[in-house]
């Protein structure tokens, strides 16, 4: 009875991402949207494009909205959304993510073969002004690009804040908030996120 449940589960989810990804193929790219090969989309995303930006998306990747599509739990859909006219959020090849929150004001780059986990926010710029006149203007914070290097493993629920850059090869622990740079080749967790190992 197990195997029929667990082949029920993995047929629906297949149809709904072949469903889910020939919708956002043909709607993102009417956007303006760049989509490389063989990207699945399992749910659809929220997408906010600002006028003369660009959002690319490289290929092989899956993104997965849908709560069904990853059991340690989505709590949100994954979004993207840029914030000026000359925002970037470009992704690299064979990338996942899961109900991912990024928001770019100037440029995040995430690279190749990066793994974004459940409920992670990157964004680029602080949304709201820090000073409180300014803020009550509606106008928002100073931007600082975003990088991602390939192979990066950011765990559930960690924000990714502004002007961070994220080595090769490194993992940021859970619920971690990275707030500076963190170098290749680490494991590094926490609030704030700090190096808590050398990966060999």
């Amino acid at each position: 009875m197990d195997t029929l449940f667990h082949l029920w589960y993995y047929l629906r989810l297949r149809l709904y991402g072949t469903l889910s990804s020939v919708y956002c193929k043909v709607y993102y790219r009417l956007r303006g949207i760049q989509l490389g090969r063989k990207v699945t989309f399992i749910g659809i995303p929220i997408i906010y494009k600002f006028p003369g930006s660009k959002i690319d998306i490289g290929n092989h990747n899956e993104i997965r909205t849908t709560p069904m599509s990853n059991l340690i739990g989505i709590k949100q859909r994954t979004t993207f959304s840029t914030h000026s006219r000359d925002a970037l959020i470009k992704i690299g090849d064979h990338c996942g993510m899961s109900g991912v929150v990024i928001g770019a004001k100037e440029s995040i780059t995430i690279g190749n073969h990066a793994m974004i986990g459940a409920n992670v926010l990157i964004t680029d710029f602080d949304w709201h002004a820090i000073d409180a006149t300014a803020r009550n203007r509606g106008e928002s914070s100073k931007s600082r690009p975003v990088r991602i290097s390939d192979n990066v493993f950011i765990g559930t629920a960690s924000i990714i804040l502004k002007g961070v850059s994220i080595g090769e090869n490194s993992v940021i622990g859970a619920n971690s908030v990275v707030t500076s740079n963190i170098p290749a080749n680490v494991i590094a967790a926490g609030n704030p996120c700090k190096i808590v190992s050398k990966l060999t």
